[in-house]
Formats: C-alpha cells, sequence, structure tokens
C-alpha cells in the first residue's frame, strides 16, 4: 500500500514537473531545488476580510513582489571538480589519461552546470483569520563533464540533477499583532528522467514553523525551528524571520539563516537586493559502481539582484553572484551518522552565476 501511493505522488510530480517544463524537454537539462527548508513566506496573495476583528497581514509595506508563476534559467561559470574515491572506479570507454587507482585524486573540468527553474504559487484559502499557500517547483541543472568517462560518479553526475517539490504554507494571525507562519515541503531529488527512475530514496522532507509578532505595518518578526536540506544535509536549527521597511527607500527582508537581503527600492516599479542565499538538498544518483549514492549539495551563494515591472503584473528579475561550494560529497546513505565516510569526498571551484526570469507576482 505504501508503495502505491508513493507511486501515485511520484507519477503527479513528474506530470506536473513535465508539463511546465515541456519548451525544454528537448535539452539535456538536469537541476536543483529552491522552494527547499525554508521559504519567502510573504507570497500568500491578498486576504479578504471575512469579519470585523482586526488581524495582522502577511506582508510588510514595500516588500519586493510575491512570485505566483515563476520561469527561469541559472547558469554557473564553468570550473573544476575534485573528486577521490574509495574504491576501484568500474570504467566504460575510458577517456585520455592513467587509469585511476583506489583513493586517486581526479580533477576534470565542469564545462556546464545550467538549467530551468520553475516555481508556481497560489493561495488556496485567502482571507483574514487564515492563508493557505500551495506551491510546487522544479529545478533542474545540467551538468557537463570533461572525460566524464573516468569514473562511475562523474558519468552519473552527466545524468543531471532534478528536485521536483510540491509546497503548503500556512498563515495564521491570531490578531493584529501576532501570528503563526508554518511550511512543509516533498521534494524528489536525482537524477530521474521519467516514472521508471523514481525511488522512495530520493524524497526528502522539510518544514519550518515560526511564531511572530507585527508591531505595524512595516516591520514583522518571528522565531520558530525548522527542519532542512538547505545545506545539503539534515539539520534541525532555529530560525529567525525579519522583514522590516525603515523608509520607503530602504528595508530588510531575513529568513536567517537561510536567505538575507538588504533591498533598496526605486519607486514602486523596480528595486535592488544586495545579500545571500544557501541552497541544496540530497539527491539519491542511483547504483554508482554498485553502491547506492546520495550526492549530498550545499551552496552559499552571495549576490545581487534586480528586479523590475515589465507590464502590469509580469516583472523581470535578474541575478548575479558567485556560487561557493559548501558541501558536495557522495555517501552510501541520505543522513549518515557517526563515522560514516563519504564515497567521493569531492571539492569545486567557486564560480560566478547568473540567474535570469520572468515572473507573474501578485498585486
Amino acid at each position: 500500500m505504501h508503495n502505491f501511493y508513493f507511486r501515485l505522488f511520484s507519477a503527479v510530480l513528474l506530470v506536473l514537473s513535465s508539463v511546465l517544463a515541456a519548451p525544454v524537454c528537448a535539452q539535456d537539462l538536469p537541476a536543483a531545488p529552491d522552494s527547499l527548508g525554508l521559504d519567502d513566506f510573504g507570497g500568500f496573495g491578498n486576504a479578504d476580510a471575512t469579519d470585523n476583528r482586526p488581524y495582522a497581514s502577511q506582508k510588510v509595506l514595500s516588500q519586493s513582489p510575491t512570485k505566483l508563476i515563476s520561469v527561469g534559467y541559472e547558469a554557473q561559470l564553468p570550473f573544476d571538480l575534485t573528486s577521490i574515491g574509495p574504491h576501484q572506479p568500474v570504467l566504460i570507454n575510458p577517456g585520455p589519461g592513467p587509469t585511476p587507482s583506489p583513493n586517486t585524486e581526479i580533477t576534470e573540468r565542469v564545462d556546464r552546470f545550467a538549467g530551468l527553474r520553475l516555481g508556481f504559487n497560489a493561495p488556496v484559502i485567502s482571507n483574514s483569520s487564515l492563508i493557505l499557500n500551495l506551491g510546487l517547483t522544479y529545478w533542474n541543472t545540467g551538468v557537463g563533464v570533461a572525460n566524464a568517462e573516468r569514473t562511475p560518479l562523474l558519468r552519473s553526475l552527466e545524468d543531471g540533477l532534478r528536485s521536483t517539490g510540491f509546497n503548503a504554507t500556512v498563515f495564521r494571525p491570531f490578531n493584529e499583532k501576532n501570528y503563526l507562519l508554518v511550511q512543509g515541503n516533498v521534494d524528489l531529488n536525482g537524477t530521474y528522467r521519467n516514472l521508471d527512475d523514481v525511488s522512495s530514496k530520493a524524497i526528502t522532507y522539510s518544514g519550518t514553523a515560526i511564531y511572530g509578532w507585527k508591531p505595524n505595518e512595516n516591520f514583522m518578526w518571528g522565531l520558530g525551528v525548522t527542519r532542512t536540506y538547505r545545506a545539503g544535509q539534515l539539520l534541525h536549527i532555529p530560525v529567525i524571520y525579519y522583514f522590516r521597511t525603515f523608509n520607503p527607500k530602504w528595508g530588510v527582508e531575513a529568513i536567517f539563516p537561510a536567505r538575507v537581503n538588504l533591498r533598496r527600492n526605486f519607486g514602486a516599479n523596480s528595486l535592488v537586493t544586495l545579500g545571500y542565499e544557501i541552497e541544496g538538498n540530497a539527491y539519491y544518483l542511483g547504483p554508482v559502481n554498485g553502491q547506492d549514492a546520495y550526492l549530498r549539495r550545499g551552496e552559499l551563494k552571495p549576490r545581487i539582484t534586480y528586479e523590475r515591472q515589465l507590464a502590469g503584473f509580469i516583472w523581470l528579475s535578474a541575478q548575479a553572484g558567485y556560487r561557493y561550494n559548501y558541501r558536495f560529497n557522495v555517501f552510501s546513505d541520505q543522513n549518515p551518522v557517526g563515522d560514516n565516510n563519504p564515497l567521493y569526498d569531492n571539492s569545486l571551484g567557486n564560480p560566478l552565476y547568473f540567474n535570469l526570469s520572468i515572473n507573474l507576482v501578485s498585486p
């Protein structure tokens, strides 16, 4: 019975992601996810009053526009990948160079690390005392490695990294000053290309709960806890929610430690943010060299983002930054404990990256 429901869930995710990704199915895409663990809780649409009691709203004034539908593409510039594997690789059509022996250090150039990023969010319930928001994300990172045939791991990475996720967020104000935010995520992370490739081993679960205060329309903050894979491994950590508009030009939007942004508004139609975000998850690579393998991917991204209204509720977002590799090791278990040594100990060069997206935002 468990397997039936898992297959049903996987089929729904794959169908939705295939529909969203239809324009690029011909490309050799692979990817990563973003609505993981911690997310922007401002995106719930406008609440309609249902009674005369005052309730806290879900946003602060001049906040960055909430993206209901997002179609984007992210690319990292080429970088080197150095890998040390504990087992003798099984070589298929080996490339140039000597045959690697156990624990030999191998360095290859990653020429392509880019892919499509899609997001869909919609308020299902929206009134003054309760907002329920449902969302779907699909991230795809295509990977191109020089001489990928040299090791099973490099060959596996060339299948691409994909993440299809479903998330639900509840904003529950108790009065005009206090509120509760709860978010849950289910993500399917791996190298899958169709339903036959899907495994329950590729699923991760994340969640966040925050209790908050809203002194006025320019300031809301909260304290909570999160279960997250953003840094590439399972963490249970405290979280601070801090959104504040100091004046019509300046503000801060932070869900620490996942994301912190300093915001500069240029009127109502454009803005710039400067900050960082932590991204990542645990990806099931399938059997690699005859053994189940999980890639623990974590990235720290200092960046600058420019957003501008194009027409009506259509906005352009352009982002540039630096991708710092925090974790990219491969283990035999999704959540290794104790002295579980990696199957492959990897290090990556740290390149610049760029992200461009077109977004339908909420009113």
